[in-house]
């Protein structure tokens, strides 16, 4: 195994575990190399007395009853996955379904989108298709009125914009492809993830780190800079639904079969399902297998004319060759594991020389990297309208 092929996978692994949660993989980064301790060990490592031979048998068995009852427990939280896995596998043939239901996107979005890249647009062409979105109004006026962005009249007051056209005029018409794209992701973040609370930080952070590293790169790569951006947070639609369907239906299947188990009089089995809890090495072995796929699927679904991304995210889902991609595909390809490299740096993650290999063999376009490291990952870059 090459170098190059090490720190990738490295990569690939300690992303998987900051999805899941930061300190447990911070933990797990300051361990590796150490042996795991067994529980006679453990015993052991408490007293520095010499233990007699009934107390050393007696940590014995109480190793063997504990290693049977986690492999029992192992045996029904395996059977919990094959099922849930089985129903999300059919669960995501219903391209429409995920389309409407699960991810949300609105039927004028696409149109909206493609409107607002015309180079002859204008805010009054644009305001009534925007109205046609139920919740647009009322996320945009929040947005405009944060504390970093509100004006100050004369006086010293606050200028409250309270108006759709105000609204859409605020940035400018070259940042509404941002603010469109960036609040319809958001709305479609999954809530209830435990036991794993960070998870929606976790894909809102990639989301938004992807979509302006490709921002970036697309601007010494001669590539359209909206669709770079699009398409960095709307590839990230699959890991949502995977991530939404795999809580729900998890919850589903236990809880019927808690049920069963209680009507089958199954006491062991039902005591082991209420120790069960959903499996976040299992949600990533999903996300690793199907994301990018119902990313490019939900994509092509929007059939977008003007916001040309979806051949860019079939390449990137199927894994082309970087020699062979477009160039907004390697855009994106490059775009996706800058991030990463980015998100790990910040959480402590990473090394030196770990950074230096995997940064190396991304062959990133001439002058981006100089432009990415001065460049804030963690929130949009939207210069105010001052007209």
């Amino acid at each position: 195994m090459s170098a190059t092929t090490n720190v990738e996978e490295l990569v690939k692994q300690r992303f998987e575990a900051l999805f899941l949660d930061a300190k447990t993989a911070q933990q797990s980064v300051l361990n590796e190399g150490k042996p795991a301790l067994n529980v006679i060990e453990i015993e052991q490592s408490k007293t520095a007395r010499s233990l007699l031979r009934v107390e050393k048998q007696a940590i014995r068995e109480k190793d063997l009853n504990t290693k049977s009852d986690l492999n029992f427990l192992g045996e029904i939280a395996e059977q919990v996955d094959i099922e849930v896995a089985k129903r999300l596998d059919e669960s995501l043939k219903d391209t429409d379904h995920l389309y409407s239901k699960i991810i949300g996107i609105d039927r004028v979005l696409p149109e909206l989108l493609d409107l607002v890249c015309i180079k002859a647009a204008t805010i009054s062409k644009i305001e009534p298709l925007a109205t046609e979105l139920p919740w647009f109004f009322n996320d945009l006026m929040k947005l405009v009125n944060q504390p970093k962005y509100r004006r100050l009249d004369n006086k010293g007051n606050v200028v409250l914009v309270e108006s759709m056209r105000v609204g859409l005029n605020f940035f400018g018409l070259e940042n509404l492809i941002i603010v469109l794209t960036s609040l319809a992701f958001k709305r479609s973040l999954p809530q209830i993830t435990d036991p794993y609370p960070q998870i929606k930080l976790r894909i809102w952070e990639e989301a938004l780190a992807t979509a302006i590293s490709c921002k970036q790169i697309a601007s010494v790569s001669g590539v359209n800079q909206n669709n770079a951006f699009c398409l960095g947070m709307f590839q990230m639609m699959g890991k949502v639904v995977v991530t939404k369907l795999y809580f729900r239906l998890f919850e589903t299947v236990l809880r019927e079969a808690l049920m069963e188990s209680q009507q089958a009089q199954k006491h062991e089995e039902h005591s082991a399902l209420t120790r069960v809890t959903p499996s976040g090495s299992f949600l990533n072995q999903l996300i690793d297998k199907y994301a990018l796929n119902i990313s490019a699927n939900l994509i092509d679904k929007m059939a977008m004319q003007r916001v040309f991304i979806a051949n860019a995210m079939f390449e990137v889902a199927n894994n082309e060759p970087a020699k062979d991609m477009s160039p907004l595909g390697l855009v994106l390809k490059q775009g996706k594991a800058y991030t990463q490299y980015r998100m790990l740096k910040g959480h402590k993650l990473i090394d030196l020389q770990q950074s230096k290999d995997f940064v190396r063999a991304l062959r990133m376009p001439k002058g981006s990297l100089e432009i990415l490291k001065t460049t804030d990952m963690r929130s949009l870059d939207l210069s105010m309208n001052n007209d």
